[in-house]
């Protein structure tokens, strides 16, 4: 069963809720995965490959136009895929499908979050950038270069990070994502309960890229007359439902 039939069950689930779905791809997104590839990351990158079919399938079916592009670091940053199609971004032997914990050096978040700012964003996107790390950010000389980069964008990122509030010097990250209209989420979670995690981690997210696009363009006909929340929520519903009864057809075959 392809991933993106999950849209057509979406729209059933959304009818039989009573949810009016906005209309496919309507919503751009650009989303920026920045992965520490130190040694002790090697589960959790297993983890967001099992997970990232969800995670596109739940944007499909909420009717988000989604890119992915990929920034390893571990030492030097690296921008190792620009913003391309899912099905390029999972590709065999591409730079998602083999990336490992192979890295090693310092752990340079904030400048790696400066590398994932050179991607090739597309013109009224939303822009999502979430940083995977169990270690504080190594390189504080750079986070005012980060900030100016940041604030110099025409759009403004929604910054997520799962990452360790043990190893958090200063709360440098537990602060830069609410900064930038994003949340911090625990690695330890992650690593205690995956399926349940990726899944509310997918929700924020989705709830969050609503949220951005209605507030830069609130005359569009998907954001006029809609609750913001419990809108959002219902959108979520329809998309995570369909989800649901994809993954049970999937396991019955």
């Amino acid at each position: 069963m392809n991933f993106r039939k999950l849209s057509a069950i979406a729209a059933v689930a959304a009818t039989v809720l009573g949810v009016s779905m906005p209309a496919q791809s309507q919503i751009v997104a650009d989303i920026m995965w920045v992965v520490d590839t130190s040694g002790s990351m090697g589960d959790d990158i297993n983890q967001v490959k099992q997970r990232i079919a969800e995670f596109d399938a739940i944007m499909l079916g909420a009717g988000v136009d989604a890119r992915y592009g990929l920034v390893r670091y571990g030492g030097n940053p690296v921008l190792i895929q620009d913003f391309t199609s899912y099905a390029t971004f999972i590709a065999g032997g591409g730079p998602f499908s083999t990336l490992s914990a192979n890295g090693g050096g310092t752990e340079d978040g904030s400048l790696a979050l400066q590398t994932a700012l050179t991607g090739t964003y597309r013109a009224g996107s939303v822009r999502n950038l979430i940083l995977i790390t169990d270690e504080d950010d190594d390189a504080p000389a750079n986070r005012a270069a980060l900030n100016a980069d940041l604030a110099a964008t025409v759009d403004n990122e929604l910054i997520n990070i799962i990452g360790n509030p043990g190893d958090d010097a200063g709360n440098y990250y537990r602060d830069l994502a609410p900064a930038n209209g994003g949340a911090f989420f625990n690695i330890l979670d992650f690593r205690n309960n995956p399926a349940a995690f990726f899944t509310n981690f997918v929700q924020t997210k989705l709830r969050e890229i609503v949220e951005d696009f209605c507030t830069r363009n609130p005359t569009d006909p998907q954001c006029v007359n809609r609750v913001p929340e419990p809108g959002t929520l219902g959108l979520l519903g329809s998309a995570v439902l369909g989800y649901a009864l994809l993954r049970r057809r999937r396991e019955e075959v």
